[in-house]
């Protein structure tokens, strides 16, 4: 027997499978973060990739944005955004003429206190800063090469120096987080943003794909459109450590990231799998977010396999309109749902309809104290006592596997 302790929010669950039927432990790879976060940054910014140094590029300019992340993205905005201002400044842009954007996409508005917090006290006293608003101030690019209208907040749009911070790591239907992502949908329109995001309904949008990934080909053609001319981007650890950072030119410094982020979160499987038990940490806030785990273990699951996922959920399920999406019985149910309602958070539904995709190859179990029985088997999951319970029943169902 081996026995296995998963995350729980800030508790671990034991969970003990026969050796036997053990196919695969998937875990992060264990690489350890930068000795030192400042100087990491710095080097990276001060020797960019593809690109000419700040200073230059500011030649002749006089205003910049700084696109940063929301509170629900890890990036260390508070370390990138104070050496990004100094290089502005270098290059002859007074604090005066630069402004912070928070790229929070169809996000929730951030409190004050989060926004000092995201960007650092000292930032948030020295330069002006706003958050994006989908609905408003606004500025028509004009169409993608798909046909999409691309609106995008006007500032952004109308500075002469646009630079963006993020993060990369594996995304659900963008291929990666970070580089383009901060342009569409972080400062995008409602509706551009939608019509984005429902290009999922083709199948070629995966998690860790960007060629021939309509939502995330269109996301670099936004950026270009745009104007974005510099990108700062962390690699982390499953600690939320800095591992690598990259900056310069948004498309080449972008797919450097990613070779980094491949590294760590990459997980070669022999075969995929009947069974997969799946913790959502470090992601436990609300199913909302939980549902990444799901995505990311649909590629690795047969046909008529179990899932047995385990997540706290604090937060509940998410917003209603989440709620509502997911109580539709089909994908496709889903998508009709989506474009006859454009007033509803597209991107629930988007998450949504990847969850239905799930579904229709594994039965899910989710384990979870902060969601109640009725809503988990109203969501079209089943309902258990305990991961080790599910798993000892599902266990008869499936055929023995020699030790991997």
């Amino acid at each position: 027997m081996k026995t296995i302790l998963l995350p729980y929010g800030k508790e671990k669950i034991s969970i003990t499978i026969p050796q036997k039927n053990l196919l695969k432990i998937c875990l992060l790879k264990e690489t350890p973060g930068v000795k030192d976060n400042a100087k990491a940054i710095k080097d990276a910014i001060k020797n960019p990739i593809g690109s000419l140094a700040i200073p230059k590029i500011t030649q002749g300019k006089r205003t910049a944005v700084i696109i940063c992340t929301d509170i629900t993205r890890p990036t260390p905005d508070h370390l990138l955004i104070p050496p990004i201002l100094d290089e502005l400044n270098k290059g002859e842009i007074s604090d005066e003429n630069i402004k912070i954007i928070i790229a929070r996409g169809q996000h929730r508005k951030m409190t004050e206190e989060e926004v000092k917090e995201k960007v650092g006290e000292e930032v948030f006293e020295r330069v002006k800063i706003s958050q994006h608003d989908p609905d408003n101030n606004l500025f028509y690019l004009g169409k993608s090469k798909r046909g999409n209208e691309l609106w995008m907040n006007k500032d952004v749009a109308q500075a002469d120096i646009k630079i963006s911070t993020g993060n990369i790591v594996p995304h659900r239907y963008a291929g990666y987080g970070g580089g383009a992502k901060s342009i569409l949908p972080g400062i995008s329109s409602r509706e551009t943003i939608g019509h984005n995001h429902l290009y999922v309904e083709t199948g070629e949008a995966a998690l860790g794909k960007t060629k021939g990934n309509p939502v995330r080909e269109e996301m670099e053609e936004a950026a270009k459109m745009i104007g974005l001319d510099f990108i700062v981007n962390t690699v982390m650890n499953d600690k939320n450590e800095i591992v690598e950072v990259v900056a310069g030119d948004p498309a080449i410094t972008h797919q450097a990231g990613v070779k980094a982020c491949n590294d760590i979160y990459g997980v070669k499987i022999p075969e995929k799998a009947d069974i997969v038990i799946a913790s959502s940490h470090p992601m436990d806030i609300s199913f909302y977010q939980a549902s990444k785990t799901l995505e990311a273990v649909g590629h690795i699951i047969k046909e008529n396999s179990t899932i047995i996922m385990i997540s706290p959920c604090y937060e509940g399920i998410g917003s209603k309109d989440f709620l509502d999406f997911l109580g539709e019985k089909t994908p496709e149910d889903i998508i009709k749902n989506i474009k006859a309602h454009k007033e509803k958070n597209v991107v629930a539904g988007v998450i949504s309809y990847l969850i239905a995709k799930c579904k229709e190859k594994a039965k899910i179990y989710l384990i979870s104290e902060g969601i109640q029985d009725k809503d988990i088997l109203e969501m079209g999951m089943l309902t258990a006592k305990s991961a080790q319970s599910v798993l000892n029943d599902v266990l008869k169902n499936y055929g023995v596997k020699q030790k991997y």
